[in-house]
């Protein structure tokens, strides 16, 4: 076990790496500091300091797992430190801390070769979770309560998830191209569900855009990996919640 933890720390890029996890927190906590600009009264508490350190975890741990195949036990010390940052800063919070405990353990076993989380079902699940708890857990920091209003504003994150990162997940091409037409619909549904700008034009033709490159295998192959999935997710957020 130590010697792999070893092998995988010198094969992990980590010009990649940092810059990925970095895109992730902007990418998480956006949308959430998008609604609360909006609401009267809110100031963040001393628990956003540890859900940024939870979500550089998070981060760290999805772009390990991605970037070496769903065979990477060195994201088990990310997700460990997430999991001691959730009971510390949620304690008092049971609802968020058991959605934040269980993002962590789900990510813990989606490598497993058993559990077979590696398709669809896993990455719709994912993206649930992501959204059930950091951007509700954002939010949660500034506005002290939750409700099912916060996570249906969060809604387009969900779908961005979907859509940016199903070529990681779903290597047969004859599934990834009705999974990727579906949720790119959802995207772009979720996109014209917000009133019509030019920022919401442009996050259309993003998604059309990397609809095209990652269907076709010339273009998936040569061009997309997770930096560039990240960062078109990324943009593609910040035009939707622009105000």
């Amino acid at each position: 076990m130590w010697d792999q933890l070893k092998a995988q720390v010198k094969a992990t890029d980590w010009q990649d790496l940092l810059p990925t996890i970095c895109i992730q927190l902007l990418t998480w906590s956006y949308a959430p500091f998008a609604y609360v600009v909006g609401v009267d009264g809110t100031h963040f508490t001393s628990h956003f300091g540890t859900l940024f350190l939870y979500e550089l975890c998070i981060g760290a741990a999805i772009t390990l797992t991605i970037n070496h195949r769903f065979k990477a036990p060195l994201s088990l010390i990310p997700l460990t430190l997430s999991i001691i940052l959730a009971v510390v800063g949620f304690f008092k919070s049971p609802i968020l801390l058991t959605l934040l405990i269980l993002l962590s353990a789900y990510l813990a076993i989606l490598p497993l070769p058993n559990v077979d989380l590696r398709g669809g079902l896993g990455l719709i699940t994912l993206g649930i979770l992501l959204t059930l708890t950091i951007p509700v857990a954002c939010a949660f920091t500034s506005t002290h309560f939750m409700s099912w209003i916060i996570v249906r504003y969060f809604v387009p994150l969900t779908c961005s998830v979907w859509f940016f990162y199903g070529p990681f997940f779903i290597s047969n091409a004859k599934h990834l191209v009705p999974f990727q037409s579906v949720t790119g619909l959802l995207m772009a549904a979720t996109i014209l569900s917000r009133p019509l700008s030019l920022m919401t034009v442009l996050a259309l033709l993003i998604t059309v855009g990397v609809w095209f490159m990652v269907i076709l295998p010339t273009t998936r192959n040569r061009y997309w990996n997770f930096v560039y999935a990240n960062l078109a997710q990324l943009i593609t957020i910040v035009l939707i919640y622009w105000t």
